[in-house]
């Protein structure tokens, strides 16, 4: 997982699935964000829970929305993944402890570059001293080009953050990934 580590802000990465376009797992993400998947969610972060050792891990922290597109959804899905993942290794899920500085929109149609563009500076930690010196788990639903959680993680790391693990319930397969 080369892309992930390019910035060397990501130390570990965890997935359950590769995402591929028109498959089952398309159609399973878009039901978790949409369709209130919330207990689908939650099984998958079971599953991904089984895949990590709880021994490297001080908390999780969930890729935050924005709070206008989570009231507009109800909830926020990467959330109940963490909330899943909590249940199987015992640590605790820091829910604001980033949050979303601004609205950006949906990233669906942007290429890698625009990605990046959008997603920059979204993002601050509330709560430094919960960061501080701690091996996160940063837990999203899809990871495709990895510039939500590069961002984040910059952003944790300035924190102090120790040590970070991206995990997700899929990983979109791209050119270097194949």
């Amino acid at each position: 997982m080369d892309r992930f580590r390019e910035g060397g802000v990501i130390d570990d990465f965890v997935t359950l699935f590769y995402f591929e376009k028109g498959k089952l797992l398309q159609t399973l993400a878009h039901s978790l964000k949409y369709d209130e998947g919330t207990t689908f969610g939650f099984e998958l972060g079971v599953r991904l829970g089984k895949k990590i050792s709880s021994s490297t891990i001080d908390c999780i922290i969930p890729v935050p929305l924005n709070k206008r597109k989570e009231r507009e959804r109800g909830y926020n899905q990467s959330d109940w993944i963490a909330k899943g993942l909590a249940s199987v290794i015992n640590v605790p899920v820091l829910s604001n402890a980033v949050r979303r500085t601004r609205y950006t929109v949906t990233q669906t149609h942007l290429n890698a570059e625009e990605r990046k563009k959008n997603i920059a500076d979204a993002f601050e930690v509330t709560d430094t001293d919960a960061i501080c010196g701690k091996n996160i788990l940063l837990v999203d639903d899809i990871i495709t080009t990895g510039s939500t959680i590069q961002e984040i993680a910059q952003v944790l790391k300035k924190a102090k953050a120790k040590r970070i693990t991206a995990g997700s319930a899929g990983l979109a397969k791209l050119g270097e990934d194949a």
